[in-house]
């Protein structure tokens, strides 16, 4: 395996030694000297040809990994991993778990960062360990690390171990990361505040607004706010439940539902009392789906966070170079049902 590494270095100082350690690196790449697999010099061997600190080696050779050139493997050494010295970034996508929301976000993001880069997502199904090992085995290994985080105690301290000019939030954690970090994510409180705001002539046909939701999560809290604010406002009777089969269901009643699961029971009560959804009963569901354009020949209202646009923001944000901060669209898609 090849290890010599030939680098002539230039006496200006506005190029700093480890910014030439990589160029000699890419150069080799370039021309063909170095291939994929190929072995390049340890920090120790690299130090003592040129007479460099351990430090400036180091400095070079973890860019290179976090632009996936190299790789390195405990007691092996560091090698060549990708021959493409052309991608710009590299990014670490972090999500919760797969959903069909997620896919669209992710597809969106791969698509808008194209030829700019490249991406790995992974998955820590909210489990607090899980998140520390990924986030621990990606130290240095990529350019920007995109992270949609979660409700535990322990997150913030895990995210500070990344280079924090690196870190972008996702999704969720508008409120704990806005002075931080740069978003992409929901407002979930005046989300649905302004959309109901703007849709009241929709809301004025019931007696009574119903929101229906099971989880006490931050971000699902937020939005019993902005329904409480929207309904004192009109005004309009409001109710909060989080048990939709022990509520009493009654004609004039318009219901929010954040869980699709309470979706089916709604649709399924509403055809079995023989209630029509859009006049009997109003029926608004929390998140866009193709499935929900064509439920009930109709179709069900939905209120939603733009997931494409999601994606494709923070794809842009990170092309640009850019540290935003920016509140994702939030839509209405406006069927029979409400």
């Amino acid at each position: 395996m090849k290890e010599k590494l030939e680098i002539s270095f230039g006496d200006n100082l506005l190029v700093p030694k480890y910014k030439q350690i990589i160029g000699a690196v890419l150069q080799k790449i370039q021309t063909g000297d170095l291939k994929k697999g190929d072995r390049i010099p340890s920090l120790n061997s690299l130090c003592k040809q040129y007479g460099l600190s351990q430090d400036t080696v180091l400095m070079a050779y973890n860019e290179l990994k976090s632009k996936g050139i190299i790789s390195s493997q405990v007691g092996k050494g560091y090698f060549i991993q990708n021959e493409n010295t052309g991608l710009k970034h590299r990014v670490m996508l972090l999500f919760d778990v797969f959903t069909a929301y997620k896919e669209e976000v992710y597809n969106a993001f791969k698509n808008t960062l194209g030829e700019n880069g490249s991406e790995q997502i992974f998955f820590y199904h909210n489990n607090i360990k899980i998140f520390q090992s990924i986030i621990d085995s990606s130290i240095g290994k990529f350019t920007e690390y995109v992270i949609m985080p979660f409700e535990h105690s322990d997150v913030n301290s895990v995210i500070a171990k990344l280079p924090p000019n690196k870190v972008f939030i996702l999704d969720l954690g508008r409120k704990q990361y806005k002075n931080i970090y740069p978003f992409v994510c929901q407002d979930f409180e005046r989300d649905i505040y302004r959309i109901l705001k703007k849709n009241s002539d929709l809301v004025g046909k019931y007696q009574r607004m119903v929101l229906v939701l099971r989880s006490q999560k931050a971000h699902f809290r937020d939005i019993k706010v902005g329904f409480r604010d929207f309904c004192k406002q009109l005004p309009v009777n409001a109710e909060i439940v989080s048990d939709i089969k022990s509520f009493e269901i009654k004609p004039g009643d318009g219901f929010i539902v954040v869980d699709d699961v309470d979706l089916e029971y709604l649709v399924r009560f509403s055809i079995d009392h023989q209630l029509k959804k859009g006049s009997d009963i109003g029926i608004i569901s929390y998140n866009e789906t193709p499935l929900k354009g064509i439920v009930g020949s109709s179709g069900i209202t939905t209120i939603s966070t733009d997931f494409e646009q999601m994606g494709k923001s923070m794809a842009e944000m990170i092309i640009n170079n850019q540290k935003l901060k920016l509140d994702n669209p939030f839509l209405i898609y406006n069927r029979n049902s409400f």
